[in-house]
């Protein structure tokens, strides 16, 4: 089993009321925002602190004065035996399931991350399951905090851990499933990664820099104003401004880690830095790095995981499948932005507890089923996917055909690739990833197709049924109307990515090479 040391034990605060000022006034804040109250964490208890404590003592039938008291301290589970009590007292049977949530909240989705974990609270039995996470909330000073969600109300177990904490940092993913295994060992685990962006910042990428070049980065920003246009040194270092822009890019707001953050701000040029921040880098990088870590999770646990689910935007990906399939079982995904409700953990989590014996297939189309049941009766456009990793090889044998048949296609009529790059749903901000079933569907639909591409394309669309590789696809909203749940790299006016050809998937099959000539045709500089 693996061990890694506890953190210090969260004990009861001091009395606290209006006017109080400090690092307890802090955590008292932190505390409340992890139960889903929008305060700041600022160490100042005001009216919204104050406000947020009647709340809480009213729902917890405590005497509604709105001063932290020891009670008021014990309901939000500041008193509690260390973890180390806790699992010496747990019996030695292994959980059936071990749900463990990733939380990188310290973005513009903090209250969403106080509000998912109400939700994990509000199952009234996890029967059988353990659910534990890992949560940074915005304004927390560099903290985070490994967390075991207690049940219907129960005090959670947490522990504080040292700061600073980089939640974007993929070490720090992997000490959390290794101290989350180690505290909750179970027959079966499931890891979710939730981020949905908008988590980094000027300054952000400042520290990043350094961190990555060993200089500092010219700070072009005068009485908080910040130039449109960046100007360059003559060594192209980037200024200020260029980090500001840069974070206004979606690509660079949808990026899970800083390590693929510091690959770009590695490039030596200002211009380079910029495409590489529209034209899929981030993705590519952010894939290998994911990769890495399920790996070490594998190595770790001597086996794959059972599901990988990303409560974040975009991943329902084919190069993200392919390149952790030996590493995972089910994986669940979206191809589109997520809107910032994200996963109904409350269903799903009860689902596990009515049946927690479930495999890691059930557990993905339970997640699909009711993620895009929440979303019924509104305008919201979504899409989720499962699919069954270990069966992805006959789903690839035919991509290959796929890659192959459209590059003979670019060399005998350019223009039925022409009009299916024009037609296919496009999910990517930058709008470089494609929904495979309808790019297969515009093939076969064209009278100009090849008929050997057109019959793998069709050979395609019947392997995007539900029950085999795909286990469960489900969607709402006309733009992806038709869409199968999986997408794949095909850049429609834009650089090809320098870091895609170090995808597995590039690296296995011809869709690079067919990304590459297509590109060299319509004179897509690279």
């Amino acid at each position: 089993m693996l061990h890694l040391p506890l953190g210090r034990r969260l004990m009861a605060g001091p009395t606290l009321r209006l006017g109080s000022g400090g690092d307890e006034v802090r955590r008292l804040q932190e505390l409340l925002r992890a139960r889903g109250y929008r305060v700041a964490a600022d160490g100042y208890f005001g009216a919204s602190t104050y406000g947020a404590l009647l709340s809480l003592q009213h729902r917890e039938g405590l005497p509604a004065d709105g001063v932290a008291d020891p009670a008021t301290w014990r309901a939000l589970g500041a008193i509690r035996p260390t973890m180390a009590e806790t699992s010496q007292a747990s019996p030695d049977e292994p959980a059936e399931w071990n749900f463990m949530v990733y939380m990188a909240g310290n973005n513009n989705l903090s209250d969403a991350a106080g509000r998912d974990l109400e939700e994990l609270r509000a199952v009234p039995e996890f029967n059988g399951v353990r659910v534990t996470a890992f949560v940074k909330q915005q304004d927390s000073g560099g903290r985070a905090r490994h967390m075991e969600i207690g049940a219907g109300g129960s005090p959670d177990l947490i522990e504080e851990l040292p700061p600073p904490v980089d939640s974007g940092d993929p070490l720090t993913l992997l000490r959390f499933v290794r101290w989350a295994v180690a505290h909750a060992p179970a027959r079966r685990y499931a890891l979710v990664i939730w981020n949905h962006g908008g988590g980094w910042t000027p300054d952000d990428l400042d520290q990043l820099y350094t961190q990555v070049r060993g200089r500092t980065v010219r700070h072009d920003a005068e009485n908080g104003y910040i130039r449109r246009t960046p100007r360059m040194t003559a060594e192209e270092e980037p200024a200020f401004s260029e980090l500001a822009r840069l974070t206004e890019t979606p690509e660079i707001t949808k990026a899970l880690f800083t390590t693929s953050l510091g690959e770009v701000l590695k490039l030596p040029g200002g211009q380079d830095r910029a495409i590489a921040s529209d034209d899929g880098t981030l993705h590519s990088l952010d894939t290998i790095e994911l990769s890495n870590v399920m790996r070490r999770i594998h190595d770790d646990l001597g086996r794959p995981i059972d599901l990988l689910g990303m409560d974040a935007c975009l991943m329902s990906n084919l190069e993200v499948c392919y390149e952790i399939r030996e590493h995972v079982g089910t994986v669940v995904g979206s191809e589109e932005l997520e809107p910032n409700e994200g996963w109904p953990y409350t269903p799903i989590l009860s689902a596990m507890a009515a049946n927690p014996r479930m495999d890691g297939r059930e557990l993905g189309r339970i997640i699909v089923d009711e993620y895009v049941r929440s979303f019924r009766g509104t305008r919201q456009t979504v899409t989720q996917c499962a699919v069954d990793a270990t069966r992805i090889e006959e789903f690839m044998r035919e991509f290959e055909t796929l890659a192959a048949g459209l590059r003979q296609q670019v060399r005998g009529n350019r223009s039925v690739v022409d009009s299916v790059q024009s037609v296919v749903t496009r999910f990517h901000v930058d709008r470089s990833l494609v929904d495979l079933r309808t790019l297969c569907l515009a093939l076969v639909v064209d009278s100009r197709t090849d008929p050997t591409l057109a019959s793998v394309a069709d050979k395609l669309l019947a392997m995007h049924g539900p029950g085999g590789f795909v286990i469960q696809e489900g969607h709402q909203g006309d733009k992806v109307e038709g869409c199968g749940g999986l997408s794949a790299y095909f850049p429609m006016e834009r650089t090809i990515s320098r870091y895609y050809a170090d995808l597995q998937l590039a690296k296995h099959t011809e869709w690079d090479e067919f990304l590459r000539e297509y590109g060299d045709a319509r004179t897509i500089r690279r």
